[in-house]
């Protein structure tokens, strides 16, 4: 299974100390936005950089994976869309799940599988500006003028050129996201709520998270 981690190097520390070993037995690329690219362009210089005609699964650097993910994970079909996480606040609809059409797909990039081919042409589909005249979506222009919204240029780009074809929302999800517990969103510095994932079903593994992140805050203020 192959798994491209999408990482800040604020978040490095977390990425190899808890996402990495979570993850053993993957093919894992970590994909280190060294040059502070920013949200958009590091996505889609990342989706350009997708090899082959398989699928990768897609993670942010503030989430907590589910219990025995990698199993869950490869038990979707090939070759389609799979969303593994959905948050209210983010405008997903808890209640559509399973397969289903592009407008009702999932929302957030916090767990996302993509065929390789579909990623390599979303970032040309964005790299050459089709999207200007092939998608109404009118919050676009400012997305990108904001060097933000990859979620939301990927969901456009399903709905233009994949518009037939079908995805899955899984429930439950297979992503926890805990920004809030390792330093706060990056994105959204000034976010005063909890962006969880509805359909979550590992409570205990935040709490044994939050617990662990507690005692090495401890552990470092005693050797200082």
């Amino acid at each position: 299974m192959k798994v491209m981690i999408h990482a800040c190097p604020e978040r490095m520390w977390y990425v190899e100390q808890f996402l990495v070993p979570s993850l053993e037995g993957a093919e894992i690329r970590i994909w280190n936005d060294t040059e502070h690219r920013g949200n958009l362009r590091s996505c889609m210089d990342a989706f350009a950089a997708c090899e082959g005609e398989g699928d990768t699964w897609h993670i942010q650097d503030d989430v907590l994976l589910c219990r025995d993910f990698l199993r869950k994970a490869g038990a979707f079909p090939a070759g389609v869309v799979v969303y593994g996480f959905c948050c209210e606040y983010f405008l997903d609809d808890p209640e559509i799940f399973g397969e289903v059409y592009m407008p009702d797909v999932w929302h957030s990039f916090q767990c996302v599988r993509i065929p390789d081919a579909w990623a390599r042409e979303c970032a040309e589909w964005y790299a050459t500006r089709r999207w200007e005249w092939e998608s109404m979506d009118l919050a676009l222009p400012a997305l990108e003028a904001t060097n933000r919204g990859d979620d939301a240029f990927f969901r456009e780009f399903l709905q233009c050129r994949h518009g037939e074809a079908t995805a899955i929302n899984a429930r439950p999800n297979l992503a926890e996201h805990v920004d809030l517990l390792i330093g706060g969103s990056v994105l959204h510095q000034y976010r005063d709520y909890q962006a969880r994932a509805y359909w979550w079903e590992d409570e205990d593994l935040v709490a044994a998270l939050r617990y662990e992140l507690r005692e090495r805050r401890l552990g470092s203020w005693a050797v200082t």
